[in-house]
This record gives C-alpha cells, structure tokens and sequence, in this order.
C-alpha cells in the first residue's frame, strides 16, 4: 500500500458479486470505475454530506479523466477493500486517488484515479462552493 496515500481518505469494505466478474471469475476491469465511485460517495458521506445532498445544493462532479493500473484480479466472493483519497482541488475541479487491497489490506489489487469537473445543474464549470471545499480540510 501507498504511504503517501492523501490524509483526506476513507476504507469501503466489499464483497465481490458473480455480476461483477467476467467469464474467467474476475472483476471485469470497467467495474472497477464503478467501485471508485463507491468509495468516493463512501469518502464525502464520511465527511458529513452524501452525493444526495452536494447535487441538492446545484453542484454536480462529472469525471473528466480517469486512470485504473491492475496489478492482481479480485475474484467472485473475494472481500476486497476500497481505498478512497482526495489528491487535489483546484478552482474549478477535485481529483481522487484509489487503491483496492485484498482482505487483509496486505497486497494493493488496483490503483487508480479521477478528476472532477464542478459543474452547475446546467452544466457550466462553477468554482469549489466554499462550503464543499471546507468538507476536505475538516478531517
């Protein structure tokens, strides 16, 4: 595991569905973007808010980029755990860093990232509303 992993972060524990997985038994790779997520709304509800509630106040975080690195498969019924950091802000946009681990956190499964626009309900780049950016620097 990365011990530069942001301060700002949060773990997700999470079985492993037969949905999830290919016809080989493992974690079909375009999934792993939807676990991200999870453990990015697991990350903001920590913080005290749920996506819910930031879309309620008119902003919306669609993904502009994102990486994923496969170093071992998770497999069906594996306990995996998602790991979920804030890696950066800037006027306009949020990025966040991920590391999947086996069940004993011992050995990272996956690494990956996003990066967030911050858009209004119409779709227009917005700043960081003051009361979102305080949400990552509370912890």
């Amino acid at each position: 595991m990365s011990e530069s992993f942001p301060p700002i972060s949060c773990w997700l524990e999470h079985r492993v569905s037969y949905g999830e997985t290919d016809a080989m038994g493992v974690v079909y790779y375009a999934n792993y973007l939807h676990l991200f997520e999870r453990g990015r709304s697991e990350l903001i509800r920590n913080l005290g808010f749920s996506y819910a509630v930031v879309e309620e106040r008119g902003i919306f975080l669609p993904v502009r980029e994102a990486t994923c690195r496969y170093a071992a498969p998770a497999r069906y019924d594996d306990i995996i755990h998602i790991r979920t950091g804030l890696s950066g802000q800037s006027r306009a946009s949020l990025s966040f860093v991920y590391e999947i681990t086996s069940a004993d956190r011992s050995r990272v499964l996956t690494r990956g990232s996003t990066q967030h626009a911050v858009v209004n309900a119409q779709g227009k780049p917005v700043r960081v509303p003051d009361w979102l950016a305080a949400l990552f620097v509370q912890a």
